[in-house]
C-alpha cells in the first residue's frame, strides 16, 4: 500500500478518535479550562484582595526580623513559628508562618502578617504552596484540580491532561490534512454558514492553541496520581528529579541548649533571636529575596533557606545555615545552576503552567488560551450539532473501519504505540479501551437491528447499505488492553445483467447511482437555471432562482422516486388534463434497477444567491493539457445522470424529467452510453478492448466509502455527499486499432483480455512497478495508464458511447486533421466514440492531480481526447417524502 494511501486511512479512525474525545472528553477540559481560568485571574484578584495584608507604607529602618516574629508571638502565643519570609522590597509585609493546630485539605497553613517598621500585626491568613496561594487562589487551585471532591476528584483533571494532548495532536493533523489551499489555516477566514464557517474558526484557532496546549498536557499531567507517578519513575531513572537540602533535626543546641525555653517540636525563642544573623549570614552568601527562612523545632540548630522567586529570573537555591556554635555558618547550599538541566527544565515549565514565570504576561497568556479552549469546545459540539441529519438532534460519528484498510505490519504498530501510550496514561488507554469496546457494541447492534430491504425478483435480498453495517471493527488498545482485529462482509450486489425487473431504493441516506451495481445503460444532461421569467422575460433575482432551484429539485426528487418504484409520477404543473401521458413511452416495462443522480454545478450557487452554502471543494475543473472541450459538452448548473438496465425505461425517465424543467431550467446537453458486463459476469470493458473499472474498491466497502463520500463535508447540508467529475472522452479508435496487441498492453499496462497487471498476478491485484520483464525492463512501464493513475482515490463508473461517422465534422475535435496511422483519412465523417468517464470521489483534486499526471507522462493519451468536461456536488440522499439537497435550503 502506498504512503498516501497508509495516509488517508490512518486518517479515518483519527476522525473517529477526534469526534469521540470531542464528544465524551471535551466536558472535562471544559471543567478544567473554566477551572484554569478562574486560577490565571485569580492572582490579580487576590493582590486586591489582600493588599492590605501583604503591602505597607515604607516608613524608615524597618525593625529586626526578631522583633517582628515576637509580635506576632505575643499576638498568638499559641502558634508556635515554623518559618518567615522577610518583606521582599520596602512596600512589602513580613509574613510568619505559624502553626495554628488545623489540618487543611489543601495543605495550606496559616500566616501571620507583619508591618516590618511599626511591628503592628497586620492579621492572618492562610499560604499555600510554592506559589504562596491565599484562600482564594487555594480554594480555586483546589477546584482546578479534584473539584473539591478529594482523590477520587483528580481522576478528572487527569483524564483531561491526558487526553489535551491528544485532541491538540489529532486536530492539527487533521486540520494540516485538508491541505488548505485558498488561505484560512493560520487565520480565520469565516466564510458561508453553518459547520464550514464553525470549523473556519475552530482550525486556525486550534494551530494558535496547539502548543500552549501540549505545555499544559504534558506540565499538568505532573500533578496526576497515575500517570504522575510513571512521570516521577521516569524522572528518577533519568536523573531527572528536583534535588533538595534536608537539615538535621536532631543536631545539638551545644553551649546554647538552655536558652531553649519551649518543650517538645516548638521552636525555640532562642532560635527566634538568631533570625536577623541567619539572614544576614544567607545574603552575604549569595542568596537574594525573596526568601524563607525554615526555623528548626525544639533543640535543633540549622536553619534551611530557601530562595522563593519563581519569576524571570529563577532563583532558587538552597541553603542550611548551623548556629551550633553560637555564630551562623554556611552549612551546605544547593544551588539552582548545579540542578540537573532536565530538573532546571521541569521547574521553570511548571513555573509557567501556574503563571508565575512572566508574572503578569504569563497570567494574561493563561487566561487567553482557557478562553479560546472553552470557544474550541463551544466550536467542537457546535459543529457536532450542525452535522446532524435533517430531524435530527446530534451529528453522526465519522465512519468506523479504518484501520481494516491497513497492511497488518502499519496496524500493529499502531496498536503497539497505543499500547504504550495506555500504560504510560492508564486513564487515557482506559477511556480508549471503552470507546472502542462501545464502538465496536454500537456496530454489531446496527448490523444486527436492520432488516434486509426488499428487493424485485431475482435481485439480492440485502441491501447494499444493510451490508456496509455488517463491517465491524474488534480492536482493543491502551493499557495493554489488546490488538485491533478487522474484519468485514460485503454484499456482492445485484449482477448488472439483471433481466430489468429489479428496483432501486431512491429514498436512503445516499442517492442512487454511485454504489449502485453499474445498470446496462447511462443518459446525463446538463441543465442551466432560468435567468429570466418564462411568461414575462423579466430577469430574475437570485431568490427566485433559489425559489426555482429548490421546486425542481422537490419535482425531480417525486418523480425518480416514483419511476425508480415502477409507478407513475406525479403529474407536472405544465400537463393539461388531456396531457398527461407518463405511461405511455414505458408503458408495460419494468423499473429495469431505473436510478437517478442529481449533481449541482459550481455556478448554480452563485446565481441562486447560495454562495455561502457552496461545498468548499467545489470549483470548475481547469482545462488540462491535451483537452479541446467543446462549450456545448461542459459545465452545467444542474446534472441528471439516469442509469437503468432498459434503455426505453432511460429515456422515458429522462423526458419525464426534462418535462420538468421547462421555465425553471434550460437543457444544456445530453450524453447517451451503454455498459455490457460479460456473460458470466465480471468487469465490462470499454471500446479500446480494455476491462474498465478493474481498480475500483468493492462498493459498500470501508476503501469504497473512504474514496467516495465526503464525510468531513463542508458546509453541514453536503455531509455525505460526494463530488462527480463528468468527461466525454472521444477515443481515436480508428488509431488504436493499428496497434499490436503488444502495443496496447504496454500502454494500459495490463494484459486486455484478462485485465491482469503485466507485472503478473489477478486482475484486481495492485501492479508490481518493481517487477521486471525478460528484457530487465519495468514489467509496467512508467508511463503506462496503470502506473500513472494507480493511486488516484476515486471511484470510476463510465460508460460507452458511440455516435458511429458524423455527417458534420465541426462538432468533432478531429475534424480534417486526423484518421488512421496508415493514412485512411477520415476528415469528412469522424468517427466519434469513446467513453463518458463518470468519477465519483470526496475530494475533486483528486481528480485534478491524477488527469495532470496523465497530461504529463500517459501514453495512452495519444489516442483521447477530452471534448466535454464538467463538476458537480452530489449531495446525500433525501429521507422518505423529502427531496434531494433539502438541508441546502433550510441552512
Amino acid at each position: 500500500m502506498s504512503t498516501a494511501r497508509i495516509r488517508a486511512a490512518l486518517r479515518q479512525p483519527l476522525l473517529r478518535l477526534h469526534f469521540y474525545a470531542g464528544i465524551v472528553i471535551a466536558p472535562f477540559l471544559l471543567v478544567s479550562a473554566l477551572t484554569g481560568l478562574a486560577y490565571a485571574l485569580s492572582y490579580p484578584l487576590e493582590d486586591v484582595l489582600h493588599a492590605d495584608l501583604e503591602t505597607v507604607e515604607p516608613g524608615g529602618e524597618p525593625l529586626t526580623l526578631a522583633h517582628q516574629v515576637g509580635a506576632v508571638t505575643a499576638a498568638h502565643p499559641d502558634w508556635p513559628v515554623t518559618a518567615v519570609r522577610p518583606a521582599a522590597d520596602a512596600e512589602s509585609s513580613t509574613a510568619v508562618l505559624v502553626d495554628d493546630g488545623t489540618a487543611r485539605e489543601s495543605g495550606a497553613v496559616a500566616v501571620v502578617y507583619v508591618d516590618p517598621y511599626t511591628g503592628e500585626v497586620l492579621g492572618d491568613s492562610t499560604t499555600y504552596g510554592s506559589s504562596q496561594a491565599g484562600p482564594v487562589r487555594e480554594w480555586i487551585s483546589t477546584l482546578h484540580r479534584n473539584l473539591h471532591l478529594g482523590e477520587p476528584g483528580r481522576l478528572y483533571s487527569e483524564l483531561a491532561a491526558s487526553w489535551l494532548w491528544v485532541v491538540a495532536l489529532g486536530g492539527l493533523v487533521l486540520w494540516v490534512s485538508r491541505r488548505r489551499r485558498s488561505g484560512g489555516f493560520w487565520r480565520p477566514r469565516p466564510a458561508g454558514a453553518g459547520r464550514s464557517r464553525t470549523l473556519a474558526w475552530h482550525g486556525p484557532v486550534g494551530v494558535w492553541l496547539v502548543l500552549v496546549l501540549l505545555f499544559l498536557s504534558v506540565t499538568g499531567v505532573t500533578w496526576s496520581r497515575y500517570a504522575g507517578e510513571h512521570v516521577a519513575q521516569l524522572r528518577e531513572a533519568l536523573s531527572w528529579t528536583t534535588p533538595s537540602l534536608a537539615v538535621d533535626e536532631g543536631a545539638s543546641g551545644g553551649a546554647h541548649a538552655g536558652h531553649d525555653a519551649m518543650t517538645g517540636m516548638a521552636t525555640s525563642a532562642f532560635s527566634i533571636t538568631l533570625l536577623d544573623s541567619v539572614y544576614e549570614t544567607a545574603r552575604e552568601a549569595g542568596m537574594s529575596d525573596p526568601m524563607e527562612i525554615a526555623l528548626p523545632a525544639g533543640s535543633a540548630t540549622q536553619f534551611l533557606v530557601s530562595e522563593q522567586r519563581r519569576s524571570v529570573p529563577l532563583e532558587q537555591d538552597q541553603m542550611v545555615v548551623d548556629t551550633a556554635s553560637g555564630a551562623p555558618q554556611v552549612a551546605g547550599e544547593l544551588r539552582f545552576a548545579d540542578w540537573p538541566v532536565m530538573a532546571q527544565a521541569t521547574s521553570v515549565l511548571i513555573a509557567a503552567h501556574m503563571g508565575l514565570l512572566f508574572g503578569l504576561a504569563n497570567q494574561v497568556v493563561l487566561a487567553v488560551a482557557m478562553v479560546l479552549l472553552v470557544l474550541m469546545v463551544v466550536w467542537g459540539y457546535r459543529m457536532w450539532w450542525q452535522r446532524r441529519p435533517r430531524g435530527g438532534l446530534v451529528g453522526r460519528a465519522y465512519p468506523r473501519g479504518g484501520l481494516r484498510r491497513l497492511p497488518w505490519p502499519v496496524i500493529a504498530a499502531v496498536v503497539a504505540v497505543w499500547a504504550l501510550v495506555g500504560w504510560f496514561f492508564p486513564l487515557l488507554g482506559i477511556s480508549l479501551a471503552a470507546f472502542v469496546v462501545v464502538d465496536v457494541a454500537v456496530g454489531l447492534w446496527r448490523r444486527f437491528r436492520r432488516p434486509p430491504v426488499e428487493r424485485g425478483p431475482g435481485a439480492a435480498t440485502v441491501s447494499r447499505r444493510t451490508a456496509l453495517a455488517t463491517a465491524t471493527v474488534s480492536a482493543a488498545v491502551g493499557a495493554g488492553v489488546g490488538m485491533a482485529i478487522a474484519s468485514g462482509a460485503q454484499d456482492e450486489g445485484a449482477a448488472a445483467g439483471d433481466e430489468g425487473s429489479g428496483t432501486e431504493p431512491f429514498y436512503g441516506d445516499r442517492q442512487g447511482g454511485i454504489a449502485t451495481p453499474v445498470q446496462g445503460h447511462a443518459l446525463f444532461a446538463a441543465f442551466d437555471l432560468a435567468a429570466a421569467d418564462l411568461a414575462t422575460g423579466a430577469a430574475l433575482g437570485t431568490a427566485a432562482v433559489a425559489a426555482n432551484l429548490k421546486a425542481l429539485l422537490r419535482d425531480w426528487s417525486d418523480t425518480a422516486a416514483a419511476l425508480a418504484a415502477g409507478e407513475a409520477p406525479p403529474k407536472a404543473r405544465i400537463d393539461g388534463a388531456d396531457q398527461f401521458d407518463a405511461e405511455a413511452v414505458a408503458a408495460g416495462l419494468a423499473p429495469g434497477r431505473l436510478t437517478v443522480t442529481f449533481g449541482i454545478g459550481p455556478a448554480a450557487f452563485a446565481k441562486a444567491g447560495l454562495e455561502a452554502a457552496r461545498p468548499s471543494k467545489l470549483a470548475e475543473l481547469p482545462e488540462f493539457d491535451g483537452d479541446r472541450l467543446n462549450p456545448a459538452w461542459s459545465g452545467g448548473d444542474l446534472l441528471l445522470q439516469v442509469c437503468g438496465d432498459d434503455p426505453q425505461v432511460v429515456s422515458n425517465a429522462f423526458l419525464e424529467l426534462r418535462k420538468r424543467a421547462v421555465g425553471l431550467g434550460t437543457l444544456g446537453w445530453v450524453q447517451h452510453g451503454f455498459s455490457s458486463a460479460p456473460a458470466g459476469g465480471g468487469t465490462p470493458r470499454n471500446l479500446m478492448g480494455f476491462k474498465d473499472g478493474s481498480a475500483n474498491p468493492e462498493a459498500g466497502s470501508e476503501e469504497f466509502d473512504a474514496r467516495v463520500w465526503a464525510v468531513d463535508a463542508e458546509p453541514s447540508w453536503f455531509e455525505g455527499g460526494t463530488y462527480l467529475v463528468f468527461r466525454k472522452i472521444r477515443m481515436r479508435l480508428p488509431d488504436w486499432s493499428m496497434l499490436s496487441a503488444e502495443d496496447q498492453n504496454l500502454t494500459f499496462g495490463r494484459e486486455r483480455d484478462s485485465g491482469v497487471p503485466l507485472s503478473g498476478g489477478g486482475e484486481f491485484d495492485h501492479p508490481d512497478f518493481t517487477a521486471l520483464d525478460a528484457s530487465g525492463l519495468p514489467a509496467v512501464p512508467a508511463d503506462s495508464h496503470i502506473a500513472v493513475v494507480h493511486d488516484a482515490a476515486m471511484v470510476r463508473r463510465g460508460f460507452n458511447y458511440d455516435y458511429g461517422f458524423l455527417t458534420q465534422g465541426d462538432v468533432s475535435s478531429d475534424a480534417a486533421t486526423d484518421g488512421h496511422l496508415d493514412g485512411h483519412m477520415h476528415a469528412e465523417h469522424p468517427y466519434d466514440a469513446g467513453l463518458l468517464f463518470v468519477s465519483f470521489q470526496a475530494d475533486p483534486q483528486v481528480f485534478v492531480d491524477a488527469q495532470e499526471k496523465m497530461a504529463a507522462s500517459d501514453r495512452l493519451s495519444e489516442f483521447i481526447t477530452a471534448e466535454g468536461s464538467g463538476v458537480f456536488a452530489v449531495p446525500p440522499g433525501a429521507a422518505e417524502g423529502g427531496f434531494v439537497a433539502e438541508d441546502l435550503f433550510g441552512a
